[in-house]
């Protein structure tokens, strides 16, 4: 039963007035929503008046609180009241630095090759080992100690920590591939699972056998992929490249600041294409990392283009850096995947599924672990997408283009499986059909 309803949170964490009020937001909704995918402290603290120990902020991935936001928009949609919240954003003062350890650590293995190998023979180990889970547990049972109907929870941190304090769970697998972490709270009966396609559902019943799971068909139902229904909506504009039309192309980094010397190449490549007749106008995605904000400064200095704003659709070049994850996320959707024909990224699952979703090519930078192989097979077998060698990234680029491959896949794009574009919506019904405590 939940506790007393003007229980006040531990001492020992932040924002303490803003945690008691988004405890009392999931309680009141209908469908509550729980992420590990950044902070947003300078904006709770603002929304609630209180204080937050540190000015600092941490993104670990745009897709977790992407994918978390479009749950929300999409119950809405549906009338069902919804509110996400992020347990990162509470952590103590003394476990702050768990969190920006964490932080620290995937933005190395995104910049170095050898901490990216170590980390490729290393994943499963290294992910159980991070302190994140320590640090976010008090704040998480406490976020969620008054909500009365299932989680749907959007990171498996917050799912296993769920079912383990007897909650009910509705876990989203964000890729089309399995992670152990996902299936190390089972044995359990409260918790259901939403995954990408029917390969995903099969590929974890498989695993949870291989590792003893028992788990029963039923808790597992094929969804599709958690996309913003802003950017649903923006798919059903038709974007066809004419004989002599500029191309409109988006080049993003992810979460962690990843494929920098990639990203560099190709644009470096692309230099031509800038020069008068311009063949291609560059949407740049920085993210929150300066790195990646000093790097597109820097070229479009060295190379003499010039850059606009945000709202300047015809400039050259155009940067989007943000210090909010939200902030971020709302300009990807306000500028970029309205304008973009096609996005230059490597097959994470916020921005192939956004992109495609929108109607955009892809040209594919190099996966970052197995389950960005699986999204890259998956958009280059249906043609949506194609890889993008960076040492031959001009002559791929024409020869796409002259061969019309690029309008093709933008075609097929807005021609995908309803199951790509109403993966949120899907979900919601899923947690719809759960039954809620009185």
């Amino acid at each position: 039963m939940p506790t007393d309803k003007h229980e006040l949170p531990p001492e020992s964490l932040d924002l303490k007035q803003a945690l008691h009020e988004e405890r009392h937001m999931l309680e009141d909704v209908e469908t509550p929503v729980v992420t590990v995918s950044a902070t947003y402290r300078k904006e709770l603290a603002y929304k609630y008046q209180t204080l937050v120990h540190a000015a600092s902020d941490v993104v670990f991935s745009r897709a977790h609180y992407s994918m978390a936001e479009a749950v929300v928009r999409a119950s809405t949609l549906l009338g069902r009241a919804a509110h996400m919240a992020d347990p990162t954003n509470f952590v103590s003062h003394r476990d702050w630095q768990k969190v920006q350890f964490t932080e620290k650590v995937g933005q190395l293995m995104a910049r170095s090759k050898i901490l990216k190998w170590v980390k490729d023979k290393v994943d499963t180990v290294a992910r159980n080992q991070l302190p994140i889970n320590q640090a976010i547990t008090p704040p998480l049972i406490y976020l969620t100690g008054r909500v009365r109907c299932p989680v749907v929870s959007l990171h498996y941190e917050v799912g296993n920590i769920l079912v383990e304090n007897g909650r009910e769970v509705v876990q989203v697998v964000t890729d089309p591939h399995v992670r152990p972490q996902y299936l190390t709270c089972l044995p359990s009966d409260k918790i259901t699972y939403c995954v990408f396609d029917e390969r995903t559902k099969k590929d974890l019943l498989k695993q949870a056998r291989k590792m003893g799971k028992n788990i029963k068909r039923g808790q597992v139902a094929v969804t599709g992929p958690p996309v913003d229904p802003r950017i649903v909506r923006l798919g059903r504009s038709v974007k066809d490249l004419g004989k002599n039309e500029m191309v409109n192309l988006a080049v993003a980094t992810g979460g962690l600041g990843t494929n920098m010397d990639e990203i560099r190449q190709i644009l470096d490549q692309l230099v031509p294409l800038l020069k008068p007749p311009a063949k291609i106008r560059l949407f740049l995605y920085a993210g929150t990392h300066r790195d990646f904000r000093a790097l597109f400064e820097d070229y479009a200095e060295d190379n003499g283009v010039r850059i606009g704003n945000l709202d300047d659709e015809l400039a050259p070049i155009r940067i989007l850096y943000e210090d909010s994850i939200i902030d971020a996320n709302n300009n990807l959707i306000r500028y970029m995947f309205p304008w973009a024909h096609g996005v230059v990224t490597k097959p994470s699952g916020d921005m192939a599924y956004d992109a495609a979703a929108a109607g955009c090519f892809l040209l594919f930078l190099k996966p970052w672990g197995e389950w960005e192989e699986n999204i890259q097979k998956r958009f280059v077998k249906r043609r949506v997408g194609y890889d993008f060698p960076p040492e031959d990234a001009l002559e791929h680029f024409k020869s796409l283009w002259s061969r019309g491959l690029l309008n093709s896949a933008m075609s097929r794009a807005r021609r995908l499986p309803k199951i790509f574009r109403e993966g949120a919506k899907n979900i919601v019904r899923v947690h719809q059909g759960k039954p809620c405590r009185v």
